[in-house]
């Protein structure tokens, strides 16, 4: 039988998965559980249609502890036009990495890092690693 989180038990147990910066099939199934408990008690503060989707803004309370969280819901389908290195690729870019560094840490020469950069643009169709950001991330 699972045990029913508290909203406090839910948000403190997210604090110690965003902290310990594990990803992975393992650690998201631990996520979902906890974020339905905590958005059961919130409150929609915003609504906003963005380039990647809809962003929305709630905020709750778990006993005396106040928070709020921006969630945004994206369409994938632009992602899934990446190959796996063209993933990494654009992760590195979006952590504000130079070609160099890049290239350095996928063990690629810089050249190669570029062509996929260009790649990775055209197939988001974006024209700078800002609009990137902005199309890729939460």
């Amino acid at each position: 039988m699972a045990t029913v989180k508290t909203p406090h038990q839910a948000l403190a147990e997210l604090r110690a998965l965003g902290t310990a910066r594990q990803r992975g099939p393992s650690r998201m199934s631990e996520v979902a559980p906890l974020f339905a408990r905590l958005l059961s008690s919130c409150k929609t503060l915003g609504v906003e249609e963005r380039a990647g989707g809809i962003a929305f803004r709630l905020r709750g309370a778990t006993g005396k502890t106040e928070f709020s969280i921006t969630c945004l819901l994206h369409h994938s389908r632009a992602t899934n036009e990446l190959t796996t290195a063209e993933q990494a690729v654009a992760e590195r870019l979006c952590e504000g990495r130079t070609l160099a560094q890049i290239a350095s840490l996928r063990g690629v020469s810089a050249n190669t890092v570029k062509s996929q950069v260009r790649q990775i643009f055209r197939k988001l169709d974006v024209e700078s690693r800002v609009a990137l950001v902005r199309k890729l991330s939460p």
